[in-house]
């Protein structure tokens, strides 16, 4: 699934980096648990999507579909034809070095799903520092924590570790913030790319820097967190 992933998404860099951004979302504070979407519904997103050009058609649908709690979940269905889907929300630049340091968890069930942290800044060679950071999730349901996980790689050739090769978000910070470089993310998500193309798999509650979102098909309306003006 690896090679399949970064050829998937290294396409994107050459776009440049601020052909990447959510427009409505450039200008937001860094996300937080007081800056947070806290609810994501199919008509009212709050920041959740995927408006990549090079990655058009493959956001997730919040669905009914239970994976923890009764009010529904963010779902990723992948096929043949369309073998990854992917969605994300805009990080507002947070330093990575401060991303690293709070729990990384979402709640799923049985499928391939994959953190997606996309940065800037980072000590990659490129001017723009464009890099993806990934980590999958173990295909059994349950609560994944990717947080002090040493199975994390990089898009992007980093000082000391190459593309692909696992170490823990700790030491990827560490070399993507090397040589007073400052990495940002600009935006993080959640992917689906499993081997055989073919699969389904569904997510839930995903908490990113003290930040967790409610994917919720019913009984959500109104609860919208502080980002509900900003929604694309």
């Amino acid at each position: 699934m690896r090679r399949n992933v970064i050829r998937g998404i290294v396409v994107g860099a050459a776009l440049g980096a601020a052909s990447l951004a959510f427009p409505t979302m450039a200008t937001a504070a860094p996300v937080s648990d007081m800056n947070c979407a806290k609810t994501s519904t199919p008509t009212s997103a709050n920041g959740w999507g995927n408006t990549f050009s090079d990655e058009q058609g493959q956001a997730g649908k919040v669905t009914a579909t239970k994976v923890v709690d009764t009010d529904g979940s963010l779902e990723f269905m992948t096929t043949a034809d369309k073998p990854r889907e992917a969605s994300y929300h805009a990080a507002g630049q947070l330093p990575l070095a401060d991303a690293a340091k709070k729990p990384l968890t979402f709640e799923k069930s049985a499928g391939n799903a994959n953190w997606q942290i996309r940065v800037t800044g980072a000590n990659t060679g490129a001017n723009d520092g464009f890099a993806t950071f990934v980590w999958s999730a173990p295909a059994a349901a349950g609560k994944a924590d990717a947080a002090s996980s040493n199975q994390w790689w990089a898009t992007r050739d980093l000082p000391g570790i190459a593309r692909g090769k696992n170490a823990t978000l700790a030491e990827l910070t560490a070399a993507a913030n090397s040589a007073n470089h400052k990495t940002v993310v600009d935006h993080y998500g959640i992917s689906s790319q499993p081997n055989e193309k073919t699969g389904k798999v569904n997510v839930d509650n995903v908490s990113f820097n003290g930040c967790t979102t409610n994917f919720a098909a019913t009984g959500a309306s109104g609860a919208f967190g502080s980002l509900d003006s900003l929604i694309p």
